[in-house]
This record gives structure tokens, sequence and C-alpha cells, in this order.
């Protein structure tokens, strides 16, 4: 501990010799440098002076009193430290004279002794010439300073000027000088200017000095800098030997104590390195588990939910890469091209399950939604989202799982589908049956009243008055046996003729009558496949469904695109499609001939398209609700189909299908 003192000691001491060298090289660049800033800058306080020579001999030598308040006193508020300027002639005598603030004298009298000698070292010179330093009764320390003044070549006159050495000298120390520095500043061997510390300071000994030159006339500067801090040093010296004493004393224990609980911090450190590798291994563990997960998972530490991971099952729903910012709150994020549904309305950000849950702190839980992916594709999804606490119990972000629900919903959908068919099963049964009973009854009857009715009307002479009510009674009683024809029809109690039938050409020609039946209010348009099979059809029948299809089209037409179109081709049933003929039962699988009538017409809603073709059901105020209902019956009696798709506002087409024959021919183009 001694030694290490002692070394302190010589150390210390060795700075502080170091220290002093350094300090006296400094000193004396520090003095070069004042030197030069003061040659430099009163050089520049004297250029004023010369500009007011040139300006009063430029100007035509104005003797007004409004140019020299203005611009004269302008070149005199710049000279620091000037007291009086004065113009002396190429004569020899002084024009004018004039001090800064006031008005100049203007007369022409004799310079004095001391002038005419700086103004004859400036002739011989021909540049400026400096006086040396002398006194005056109201000031000490004064010096003429003169410019003598030419025009090509040829001197005009001399401008003079009276300077105060202390103040030109003053601004200079101001604003190069450090404020703890001594400046003695001498001009000619006599001290003009001297200036004491700010604070109280040890200073050096001796001073260094730096000379510069103004118009042949040599000033110097001497500089003596603070020694406190070397002072300040060696009072420090056993300061600072004691401090290392209680350091080496403080190490010594510290020592003693750092072997004495190393084993136990070594310990300790194993702990912590067993805690750490089993933090990971489940921090891994947790990320396996997410990403083989099958429900969709989406973590967020925001708040506000800017930023949210989703583990793979999450990302494939989404149809986003995994490693993406799915969060909707920022947008353009490359995440953020699904869109999320509910009740038929997209939700904005802040509407959704995870920014619901973060921002009210509450579970969102249960709740059904509907995401569609940017490739148009849609998916039925069970969300759950919950807030997560810190410590304290503030919501720091939040926390979403999503099951895919689509299969439980299209199942749903086809359970429903097949309810609804086995419902409308039934009312079709129920009401053939009870439409089959009434038609027979009224057929019974009216097989007797027409029968009544055509004998009476043999006996009547035709110009007698009874026969014409008797003939309007036939034919009302055979039109009621008609409309029991078309229930007859819609129960399948009919027997058709079926024989080979070429469906293009029968379509060809009822177009004239299909036109006739559309009138001025739609257009027909055929659209028939060259290349058809015959299939077993009635003609009569077939012309029938031909009538009430495009009848229908022609009443839902209320403007605007007033084409109705008639497709004729074949198609490949897969065995899934929805037949209304047969309700619960698709398709049979195979090809068949499809006849399609399309409008663009008024469509109607889902709850009118399920009852279209039930009997006696109309929207019209004088419809009898049969059209359909006859067309279903028929297509039912071919063993074919029929299919409905209808939009509001946006038209409806009406599909029927018949099977195509084994004993086919295809037709002519």
């Amino acid at each position: 501990m001694l030694a290490g003192l002692v070394a302190a000691v010589l150390l210390c001491n060795n700075i502080i010799r170091r220290e002093s060298a350094e300090l006296q090289r400094t000193s004396e660049a520090e003095a070069r440098r004042i030197a030069a800033h003061f040659q430099a800058g009163m050089l520049a306080s004297l250029e004023p002076l010369e500009q007011l020579g040139r300006w009063w001999l430029s100007q035509g030598k104005p003797e007004a009193r409004e140019d020299w308040r203005t611009d004269g006193q302008l070149f005199l508020s710049k000279a620091l430290g000037l007291r009086q300027a004065l113009w002396v002639g190429a004569d020899g005598f002084e024009h004018w004279v004039a001090t800064p603030g006031a008005d100049p004298k203007i007369s022409r009298s004799r310079p004095n002794d001391r002038i005419r000698r700086v103004i004859a070292a400036a002739n011989a010179r021909r540049s400026i010439t400096i006086s040396d330093i002398f006194d005056l009764p109201t000031a000490s320390s004064v010096l003429y300073v003169c410019f003598p003044i030419d025009e090509n070549r040829r001197v005009k006159g001399y401008v003079l000027g009276l300077y105060d050495a202390n103040a030109l000298v003053a601004p200079l120390v101001r604003s190069g000088v450090r404020p703890d520095y001594h400046i003695t500043v001498s001009v000619a061997g006599r001290r003009i200017y001297s200036t004491s510390p700010a604070l109280r300071t040890t200073l050096a000994p001796r001073g260094v000095s730096a000379t510069f030159e103004l118009a042949q006339l040599y000033g110097s500067v001497e500089l003596r800098v603070p020694l406190n801090y070397l002072r300040e040093f060696r009072g420090s010296i056993l300061t600072f030997a004691a401090v290392v004493g209680a350091l080496i004393y403080s190490f010594s224990t510290l020592l003693y104590i750092s072997q004495r609980y190393s084993l136990t911090l070594y310990k300790t450190n194993l702990e912590v390195r067993d805690l750490n590798r089993d933090l990971n291994r489940k921090i891994v563990d947790f990320q396996t588990l997410l990403d083989v997960s099958p429900i969709g998972i989406a973590v967020t530490n925001d708040l506000h939910c800017r930023s949210i991971r989703a583990n793979r099952a999450l990302a494939k729903i989404l149809g986003v890469p995994q490693d993406a910012n799915i969060s909707k709150s920022i947008p353009q994020t490359s995440g953020s091209s699904w869109r999320m549904i509910r009740e038929g309305r997209e939700l904005r950000p802040e509407e959704l399950p995870m920014q619901v849950a973060a921002a009210s702190g509450k579970e969102q839980l249960g709740e059904e939604y509907r995401i569609v992916r940017a490739d148009g594709s849609e998916i039925d999804i069970l969300s759950f989202a919950a807030p997560l606490v810190d410590e304290q119990g503030m919501v720091r972000g939040a926390i979403q799982a999503c099951v895919d629900i689509s299969e439980r919903k299209a199942q749903e959908q086809v359970q429903h589908q097949l309810e609804q068919d086995l419902q409308r099963a039934r009312r079709i049964k129920s009401l053939g049956e009870m439409a089959a009973g009434i038609a027979h009854d009224f057929n019974n009857l009216l097989t007797g009243i027409i029968g009544q009715a055509s004998l009476a009307a043999e006996q009547l002479s035709p110009d007698s008055g009874a026969y014409e009510h008797v003939a309007a009674s036939l034919r009302s009683a055979q039109q009621a046996a008609k409309l029991i024809g078309q229930v007859l029809a819609y129960t399948g109690q009919m027997y058709p003729r079926l024989r080979p039938t070429d469906i293009g050409q029968v379509l060809a020609d009822a177009h004239s009558k299909l036109t006739a039946l559309a009138a001025r209010k739609a257009r027909i348009r055929l659209a028939i496949d060259p290349q058809l099979p015959q299939v077993m059809a009635d003609p009569d029948e077939v012309r029938q469904v031909l009538h009430n299809l495009v009848l229908n089209a022609v009443e839902a037409t209320v403007g605007g695109d007033n084409t109705i179109e008639i497709r004729v081709d074949m198609y490949q049933a897969s065995g899934t499609e929805r037949n209304l003929g047969l309700p619960g039962e698709p398709f049979a699988p195979g090809a068949y001939l499809r006849l399609t009538v399309n409008d663009k017409g008024s469509g109607m809603p889902a709850e009118i398209a399920e009852r279209a073709f039930d009997p006696f059901f109309s929207t019209k105020f004088l419809g009898r609700g049969l059209g359909l209902a006859e067309v279903l019956g028929i297509m039912r009696a071919h063993h074919g189909g029929v299919h409905l798709e209808t939009t509001p506002e946006q038209g409806t087409s009406v599909t029927v299908l018949f099977p195509a024959s084994q004993h086919s021919a295809t037709r002519a183009a």
C-alpha cells in the first residue's frame, strides 16, 4: 500500500512538470494568435476612415449638413475609437473637421505640426501612416492615423483620424481573448492597454510576448495564463493518495467477500441457465403447438392491434402468408387482403373481434363471421377473442381463436334444403291428392254438362235465341275442362303420347306463335344447338310448356332489355342438381336435352320462388296460378326435371330437362 502511495506521488509530479512545459508552448502559440488578431482587427477598424475620405472626394466634396448626417456619420460611427476626423488637401490646408454624432466644421486653416509630420510621412510612403502615441489634456494614449487619398495616381488630399488607442484595442480584447487571461498591449514601447482576469486566479510567474506591426509601427502583446488547475492538482495529490489507499483496502475486502460468495453465484448462474433452457423449450413447444393446431390462432401484444401474428391454420383460412401481419388497423399491409363479413356487411377495422376485445377489455365469444379471401373464396368461421392483461391488470393485447365451420354450415344448408324439399314434397303430394280428387269430381260433372249442352245445341236452330245461350254454356264448360286438364297435368295423372321428337324443330315451328304471344312487349330470340338428339316427348305438351314459360317471361318484362332468350342445348347432369319436379330427389346422372327460357324482368324474391310452381299461387291480380304448375306436371310425366334461378330486379331463368332418348337420331344442322 505504501509503495502504491509513493508511486502515485511520483506520477503526479511527472504530470505537473509535463503540464508546465506544455503550458509554456501553448502560451507562446496563444500570444502569437492574439497578436495576429490585434493586427488584423486594428487594420479593419481603420478602414472606415479611408472610406470616409474617398466618399467625400467622390461625392464632389459635399459641405451640406444633410449629406454629412446620412452618409458621413455612417462612416464615422463605424470607426472604433475615433475621436475626430479631418481633411487636409493637397494645398496643405484643413478643409473640415468632423466628430462622431456632430455636424462637421467647414473651415480652411493650417494644421498643427504633429499633423504635418504625419502627412509628410504618409506622402513619402504613399500608404497609411500612424503617429506615435501621445497624450492630450482631455485624453491619454491617442494617435493620428493618416490615409493619402489619390485619384488617377495623384494625391488629392489626406484624411486623418484621431483615435483613442485604449478604445481601439478594448473591443478586440473582448472578442478574441479569454476572460481569465492577463493581457498587456504596448505600442512603440508605451503600454496602451492592460487587463486583469475576471476571476481570482494564480498567474504564471513569467509572461510570454508576441509582436505585431501596424504601418511600420511595432507593438507587442504580453500574455500571462492562469495556473489554478496546477495548484489544485498539487493539492489533490494527498487526496488522491488517500483515495488510492482506501481503494486498495476496499479492493482487499471485496476480494475476500467475492471469494466467499463466488460459489453461491456460480450455483445461481447454473440455476438461471437451467431455467432459461426450460423456458426456451416451453416457448418452442408452444410455438410448435400453434403451428400444428388445426384451430386458427392470432396474437397481438399491441393495444391498438397494429401488429398481429397468425399461426399456420389461420393464415390458411385468410389466404395470406404465415409470416404476414394480418392487422387491418394499418392499411396496405401484406396480410390485410382479406375481409370479414357479418350479416352481409363488411366489418371496419375497429369492429373486428380482436380490436373490440382489446379496446373494451371484454371477451367476444362464439360469434360467427364469414371470411372473404383475396381470390373471392369464402369461409365461415366461429370466433373466440379475449384481451391479454399485464401484471397490473391493464390490457396489453388480445388473442383470437378461429374455427373453420364451413363444412358444418354446408351440412346445415344441405340439411335445411333437404327439409325444405321434404316439406315441398309433402305439400305437393297433399295438393296433388286434393287437386286430383276435386278434378275428377269436376271432370265427371263437366262430362255430363258438356254432353247435355251438346245434345241441346244439336236440337236447337242456330237462329234461335236459346241456341246462343246453350253455345256459350258449352264454351265455358269446355274452358273449365281445359282448366281441369291443367290441374290433372300438375298431379301427373295425365298420359302424354311420347314419341321421338325434335325439340329444336318444335321450337322453330312455334317461333311465330311465341312472337305473337310476346306482341310488342318483348322480342323472342332463339339459340338452338344444331347437333341435338331426339327425345321421347309429346310435341303438344312441349308446345304447352313453351307457351306457359314465354307467357310468364312476357308478364315479368318491365322495360329495359325486353329480350326473351330461348336456348336449347345438351346438358350432362352430375346428379347433385336440385330438381323442382321431384323435391328431395336430384337429377339422375346422365345426358339431358336442356330447354332454357331467360328474361331480364323483375325477378322473384326467394320466398316467392319457393312457391312459384304451386297450383293456384299467383302474384298477378287476375292470375290463376296454373301456368308453372302445369309445366311442372308435364315434365314430371316426361320423367324430366325443372330448375329455377331468379334474382330480384335482374331476371329469371327457367330450365326444363328432357332425358335423352336411347334410340335418338341427331337432327340435321
